[in-house]
């Protein structure tokens, strides 16, 4: 298996600047996930690694060998790298053993080998029982483990994955991702998977790589990146949350809309500031907490219940357990108590932040 290593690597079209100086190691066995909106330039980055792209300038190594950089560059078939796409990509006229197998045969390694490498890495994808039937014949699901059978059939030192998740239905998009993670650490294979559904990034991923605007904004692991976000649009991407304005000073911040204030003990803000607040982190309650507010509405979800409180001149959400549903009433006055919070300097990016982002 093998690292990726990209040194000063940025993409133009033109006069558009696409990746703006990338620098960074994916260790060998490393799953990394590409994360952002639709045009930050994931894909891009993901294009140049495989060799779909040539990088405008720098380059990039896969273990020790440049493969992209100067007056070098490796044609994707000879990169070792293995990539499954949005689309499926099998062929409708072949079986899946057939689809499976073709790499090897282009490769013309001899039939005894590819019979065993063929139905080692079905077994892997669990599509042994499946090896003589043909595409029409399988689910979504099921074709999509075809295409990652054959991506690591020929026992590639890198996989690439373009968003394959994002054809399929929610309960099977689940499923999926816990397989292609627990085949990638079986395999110990270094994986660079884009997306723009962060949910996928933060249940697969080592690191993340939230990109906008060509730009890393951070990178992290999962819960570095959603608890200790670098700006608000990072904080704003991964989960849910809400900002509000407000005033910190004496070791408290006032919420402007609010009326109302939060205990600020630490104090590593001061003056005008921008308040996350996800609404996983505020507690509901009859009797108890600081906050007072008024149900305005409440969504029954089965495992929570999604209210919106009204405090002060705020709309305020709250995600309480489902239970709940049961015990309030819209128009009851409640009380609230905020766990966690996370503080930003109001300095006027935060509108422009989430503007780029759609």
């Amino acid at each position: 298996m093998s690292s990726i290593t990209i040194k000063n690597l940025t993409k133009s079209y033109g006069s558009v600047q696409v990746l703006k100086e990338f620098n960074e190691v994916f260790n060998d066995g490393e799953f990394i996930t590409l994360l952002g909106p639709s045009g930050c330039g994931k894909t891009t980055m993901l294009r140049t690694i495989a060799g779909f792209e040539a990088p405008t300038t720098g380059e990039i190594y896969i273990g020790d060998r440049l493969v992209s950089g100067g007056k070098t560059f490796v044609p994707p078939e000879k990169r070792d790298i293995g990539m499954v796409f949005q689309s499926y990509a099998v062929w409708p006229h072949m079986t899946v053993y057939d689809n499976v197998a073709y790499p090897l045969q282009i490769k013309r390694v001899p039939k005894a080998d590819i019979r065993k490498k063929v139905e080692h890495v079905l077994s892997i994808v669990h599509l042994s029982q499946y090896a003589e039937r043909f595409p029409n014949q399988l689910s979504g699901g099921q074709q999509q483990r075809v295409a990652l059978a054959r991506a690591l059939v020929a026992e590639p030192k890198v996989l690439l994955l373009d968003e394959p998740l994002s054809n399929l239905d929610a309960k099977l998009r689940e499923s999926m991702r816990f397989e292609i993670k627990e085949i990638a650490k079986s395999l110990g294979i270094t994986v660079v998977y884009v997306t723009h559904d962060q949910t996928e990034a933060m249940a697969m991923s080592d690191r993340i790589f939230l990109i906008n605007n060509g730009i890393v904004q951070q990178s992290g692991t999962p819960d570095e990146i959603y608890n200790r976000p670098a700006n608000q649009f990072v904080a704003d991407f991964l989960g849910k949350v809400e900002f509000f304005k407000g005033t910190a000073a004496d070791g408290r911040i006032g919420i402007t809309d609010w009326k109302q204030s939060l205990a600020y003990p630490a104090m590593e803000h001061t003056g005008k500031v921008e308040v996350a607040i996800r609404p996983e982190n505020i507690v509901l309650s009859k009797t108890e907490g600081p906050i007072t507010g008024t149900i305005e509405t409440m969504y029954y979800l089965g495992d929570v219940n999604d209210c919106r409180i009204r405090v002060g001149e705020a709309t305020v959400r709250v995600i309480a357990e489902g239970y709940t549903h049961n015990e309030y009433q819209v128009g009851d006055s409640v009380r609230l108590t905020v766990r966690e919070f996370i503080v930003f300097d109001d300095d006027g990016s935060l509108e422009e932040q989430l503007q780029i982002k759609t």
